[in-house]
């Protein structure tokens, strides 16, 4: 008889604990992908003023605003986007205590954007282009290959200055070339 105490208590407690769990992973996932959470490190600073002036950053007509992991993270599956968010994390972290951020070439990083921009992420929000591009020749052209798997291309391969309106600019700025 007492063990059917502890099975009705555990019964009890082990789901309040992954309700509890899932619960403050989703808030801390969601507070840590955004720009004010990004922009805590000096090097994001320019970074996040360029995407606030760029319509990703809610400057457009619609006011939308995608958060820094909507495009910095894969969204292909749960488990690939949080070990992209941790890795990422975890670098920029460790480049933040170890590395003079005034000596780095940002706009030699800014070659590395289709590594660190994914195309789940721009398809996430924009995922009726094909559709929407059909009825738009020179738009439809311009993405056929893409869209019939014919071509390495990313989004960011055409699209390099998205999400940072001026980026070089603000680099200028911030760091003083």
């Amino acid at each position: 008889m007492r063990w059917i105490k502890y099975a009705v208590v555990a019964a009890i407690l082990i789901p309040i604990f992954v309700i509890g769990s899932w619960a403050i992973t989703d808030v801390v996932v969601h507070e840590t992908g955004d720009a004010e959470f990004c922009s805590t490190c000096h090097a994001m600073r320019p970074m996040v003023a360029a995407y606030r002036e760029d319509v990703h950053g809610g400057a457009g007509e619609q006011g939308i605003q995608a958060a820094c992991t909507d495009c910095h993270a894969p969204h292909d599956n749960p488990l690939n986007y949080m070990w992209a968010k941790a890795r990422f994390g975890t670098h920029s972290l460790w480049a933040q205590l170890t590395y003079d951020i005034d000596e780095i070439d940002w706009e030699a990083k800014r070659e590395e954007r289709e590594r660190l921009v994914f195309d789940s992420g721009c398809l996430k929000c924009h995922s009726d282009l094909e559709r929407a591009s059909e009825g738009n020749p020179s738009s439809f052209i311009a993405h056929r290959a893409y869209f019939r798997g014919e071509t390495e291309r990313q989004c960011v391969t055409c699209h390099a200055h998205v999400g940072h309106e001026n980026l070089s600019a603000h680099l200028d700025r911030f760091f003083g070339e």
